[in-house]
């Protein structure tokens, strides 16, 4: 059981990092500006490991604790803590030498990353399942 959940919660942090990649990537062709003085790919593809798979063995906890409500249980805390986080972009200070412009995009941007990585859990857990 440990073993699949290992697998969901590593597939979807490489499926989700390489999102957040080629999303970082349009952004900043797009604004031409980029955001690593502030979050570095390292930091992004590193969040987006750690919470899938902490996501994947907190799942199976969560089953083996109460195999009636667990998933349920789980699925409602998951997507609060993903709500809650949306808090540390809002709440960044960015540098006094930040465009003005910009202070409004990098909350928006970093608000997207935040969701990435459960859209890309929740998508891949039918793959595994445990029957």
């Amino acid at each position: 059981m440990f073993k699949k959940a290992f697998f969901h919660g590593i597939s979807a942090g490489l499926l989700s990092s390489l999102i957040c990649y080629f999303f970082t990537s349009i952004l900043r062709d797009e604004f031409y500006y980029e955001f690593s003085l502030i979050i570095s790919t390292q930091n992004i593809i590193g969040a987006t490991m750690f919470t899938s798979i902490l996501a994947s063995v907190l799942n199976t906890l969560a089953i083996r604790v109460s195999p009636k409500y667990g998933e349920i249980i789980f699925n409602v805390l998951f997507s609060v803590a993903v709500f809650a986080s949306l808090l540390m972009p809002m709440l960044h200070k960015l540098p006094l030498d930040f465009d003005e412009y910009l202070t409004v995009i990098f909350p928006t941007y970093a608000m997207v990353l935040h969701f990435i990585p459960p859209f890309v859990w929740f998508a891949l857990k039918p793959i595994f399942k445990n029957n």
